[in-house]
């Protein structure tokens, strides 16, 4: 037997797709070859490849026992431990392989990536770092660089990039998105179009945002449909296909796109989950039930529908349906935690603390960035009536704080400048209504993140807002493990920022900012008859979840004022009075610890 050959005849039958072949070629060699290591290694490619990670694994520990120091089995095992969703494990062993090798690209590739993924950004450039002239280790860091500083940086290393390489598809692609986000929306098309046009997937969606975003929305409805094509079961384009219908006024097509594409899909359990979650959000209950019972009778009790029938119930208010789904779970599927969020507010809405308690605690262990949890503890705490617990999580006048912001001198004064603001924003609200996945109704929101708008009155606002926070940050002490006070930053930036537009019966539904550490509503226009509103029409108001619980009603409102910023934690729940007449205009942002 020629083990080389063997080997040459398997490993081509891996790159071929025919894993079942290779497979039964390496087990004749793992039983007369069992001190080749190359007879593992490739035997670990075949089961990963054919989506047994576990078991390849197995076999490239065995060919680290016959050869330790062997960098590509390390970095091999290291991305089967990234595919078990083992992330600590694949790094440690993407760096035993950098310590063999310290030039080994594939392994630095690789953790850079997992790092990427984890947000931690600086260690990711630290690695990547020496493989700069690496192509593949370059683009890796655009993309660190585009999650850590911006786009702005990002778009330099991608420009650099296609200069050596015009055409690659992947630097294209990550400078397109670059532009998007930057609002360079033309700019993105030529590259969009060129990658749509050749198969390239991924652009298909790209390039329905830019075309949207240039009210071309019928050649962005195209663009949907082509990533449809591709993957009709994709949840991003078929969430972004129905809020296009629903943004641009065409509400009554969004029934018919999603029954073709179950169609389409061969019923597809991705088409039905989104086609519900859209629902919910339009508000459509009883069709919601309607969709949910179809979906029912073919996929029973999985674990992602169960889900979404709890999320009707409680969208709806239906307090004793959703607790009515809560109770009769099947036994295994009490700690899944795909539902725990669900769970935890059927319970609360029933006032069945004892329930909640647990899910609470396990959710924040499990989730401790994510603001959600945290804000659900507030409603376990009010509900019990642990009021220390309560008011250390929630001091309500420690952390809600409003100020009066300072223009730049080149305004004749706060007047002005909301003014000239006012006009800008304004501008910028090319829908005709608000987004499906947001808490606003009855109102429009801009679509472009204002952090990246070059109009000089919105940046002289971002410069006015900073005096405002450092006295906010100033004002609060630390303390360990406290949600807001446990994470006071030396630095911070904006996660996020956007206008808000409220006609008549415009409101926010109460809700938090997972992905915050404080946010914001600055007023640039309101309407006369809310200053001093006897039934504080359009303020804003905290600690009202938006899930009904007994005795749970606001406890601070703020009078909205033109000129005014009001900041507070990002996990307190907040919304809105409606407004009867007129425009209440604003803007919103999130702050986070500077990611590092």
């Amino acid at each position: 037997m020629n083990l080389n050959a063997e080997l040459g005849a398997a490993y081509s039958d891996i790159q071929s797709g025919r894993y079942d072949s290779a497979l039964s070629r390496l087990s004749s060699l793992q039983k007369s070859q069992s001190r080749a290591p190359d007879v593992w290694r490739l035997s670990a490619m075949a089961a990963r490849k054919s989506g047994a990670p576990d078991q390849a694994e197995l076999w490239l520990k065995t060919a680290l026992k016959l050869d330790p120091r062997n960098p590509e089995s390390w970095n091999a095992l290291g991305l089967a431990q990234d595919d078990q969703g083992r992330s600590e494990d694949a790094l440690a062993s993407f760096q035993k392989a950098l310590d063999i090798r310290q030039d080994f690209t594939p392994a630095a590739i690789n953790a850079g990536r997992v790092l990427l993924r984890l947000s931690r950004v600086d260690a990711a450039l630290s690695v990547l770092a020496p493989f700069k002239h690496d192509k593949r280790a370059r683009q890796i860091q655009a993309q660190v660089v585009h999650k850590r500083s911006g786009p702005g940086q990002a778009l330099e290393i991608y420009n650099e990039l296609l200069q050596a390489a015009p055409t690659d598809p992947q630097c294209l692609y990550g400078q397109s998105l670059c532009l998007i986000e930057l609002g360079a929306f033309e700019e993105a098309l030529p590259g969009l179009m060129a990658l749509s046009k050749g198969g390239f997937a991924s652009a298909h969606y790209a390039l329905f945002t830019a075309l949207a975003r240039l009210k071309r929305f019928d050649e962005a409805f195209q663009a949907i449909q082509l990533s449809l094509r591709a993957n009709p079961a994709d949840d991003k384009a078929l969430h972004g296909g129905a809020q296009l219908l629903y943004m641009t006024g065409r509400e009554e097509q969004i029934r018919p796109f999603f029954e073709t594409l179950i169609a389409a899909s061969g019923e597809a359990a991705a088409v039905y989950a989104v086609y519900l979650d859209v629902l919910v959000q339009m508000e459509a209950f009883a069709e919601a039930r309607h969709v949910c019972s179809r979906a029912i009778e073919r996929f029973g009790d999985a674990v992602w529908l169960v889900n979404r029938r709890l999320a009707i119930e409680i969208e709806a208010r239906e307090s004793h349906a959703a607790h009515e789904i809560a109770t009769a779970l099947p036994a295994a599927l009490h700690d899944a935690p795909e539902l725990r969020g669900n769970l935890v507010r059927s319970y609360l809405m029933n006032g069945a603390y004892a329930s909640s308690a647990p899910l609470i605690a396990a959710g924040v262990k499990a989730n401790p960035e994510d603001r959600f949890w945290r804000a659900l503890e507030t409603v376990q705490f009010r509900g019990v009536g642990d009021e220390a617990g309560y008011g250390d999580l929630l001091d309500l006048d420690a952390f809600i704080r409003t100020t009066q912001l300072e223009p730049p001198s080149h305004y004749a004064d706060l007047a002005a400048f909301n003014t000239e603001l006012a006009r800008v924003l304004r501008g910028m609200h090319d829908f005709s209504a608000a987004p499906l996945d947001q808490s606003l109704r009855s109102g429009t929101q801009t679509p472009t993140d204002l952090r990246h708008s070059k109009a000089p009155v919105i940046r002289d606002f971002f410069t006015m807002v900073e005096g405002a926070f450092e006295a906010y940050r100033q004002s609060l002490s630390p303390l360990e493990g406290h949600p807001l006070l446990g994470a006071i930053p030396d630095s911070f930036e904006l996660v996020g920022a956007w206008s808000v537009r409220l006609g008549p019966g415009g409101r926010h539904v109460n809700h938090v900012h997972p992905e915050g550490w404080v946010s914001s509503v600055y007023y640039v226009d309101v309407p006369p008859q809310l200053a001093d509103s006897p039934d504080r029409e359009g303020w804003l108001k905290f600690c009202e979840p938006p899930f009904p619980v007994p005795g749970h009603t606001p406890q601070k409102y703020v009078e909205p004022k033109a000129g005014e910023l009001t900041l507070f934690p990002s996990y307190a729940w907040h919304g809105t009075v409606p407004i009867r007449s007129g425009e209440r205009l604003t803007i919103a942002f999130d702050i986070a610890p500077k990611r590092g």
